[in-house]
């Protein structure tokens, strides 16, 4: 017999400290703003379930609860495949990835590939609207490898080996998971291009773009929900 669906989530801090310092404006810019200096909404909130949304969007749940259990599991696995490396990636901090998971409901309808549109609609509205996404496969090439080859320059033979082995840890993970598909690097923010943007399209109250952008790597379940890693690149 199948379980009852969980329709109810309490917004959830340990979630949103996942993504807090990508929401953080450092007192920059309008109080009241959505995005005076960052990348996610001041106004987000995130629900146990996985799911961010602003705070005043009305979320409804119809969770399946071994899929909740599958999305949590996943995230924990992923993220200790990767034995705690720094995000790096150009970034001017050093932080580690974190558990992410964002829990469909039964019956959503499910892509054959994560996409930039698809993210932008798993963000439901939080993120700056001119940021940019890139999503590439989850191999050794592309821009995302570009930028963890680019933290290794100057490593060879066993430092670059100690260096790359828990990045092709945690790929090897979500690609080879029964439970996935669609394995994606997803970059959030590009700053070349955020630096190229003509500020008459920034939002209201916007006083520069952000500057901690969101690097996720995550796979598709088969009810649509995306788990993995998250984590962040600090580039001034």
């Amino acid at each position: 017999m199948d379980s009852e669906p969980i329709t109810h989530f309490d917004q959830d801090p340990q979630r949103l400290a996942v993504i807090g310092e990508c929401i953080e404006n450092y007192d920059v810019g309008k109080p009241g703003a959505k995005w005076p200096n960052n990348i996610i909404s001041r106004t987000t909130v995130v629900y146990g379930s996985g799911v961010i949304a602003d705070r005043d969007d009305p979320v409804v749940h119809d969770v399946d609860p071994a899929e909740w259990e599958l999305c949590k599991r996943i995230a924990a696995e992923a993220n200790a495949s990767i034995s705690g490396a720094d995000v790096g990636m150009g970034s001017e901090a050093s932080d580690p990835f974190n558990e992410f998971y964002i829990t469909a409901n039964r019956g959503e309808s499910v892509p054959s590939l994560i996409t930039e549109e698809f993210i932008r609609e798993k963000f439901r509205g939080t993120l700056f609207p001119p940021v940019t996404i890139t999503v590439e496969p989850l191999v050794e090439q592309g821009v995302w490898w570009s930028e963890v080859m680019a933290d290794a320059n100057g490593y060879v033979g066993e430092e670059l080996e100690s260096y790359l082995a828990p990045w092709r840890s945690m790929m090897s993970y979500l690609r080879d998971s029964p439970h996935l598909s669609g394995a994606s690097f997803v970059r959030i923010g590009d700053l070349e291009a955020l630096q190229d943007l003509d500020t008459k399209s920034y939002p209201d109250g916007t006083e520069i773009n952000g500057c901690v952008l969101p690097r996720l790597a995550v796979g598709l379940t088969n009810q649509g929900s995306i788990a993995g890693i998250f984590g962040y690149s600090v580039q001034t």
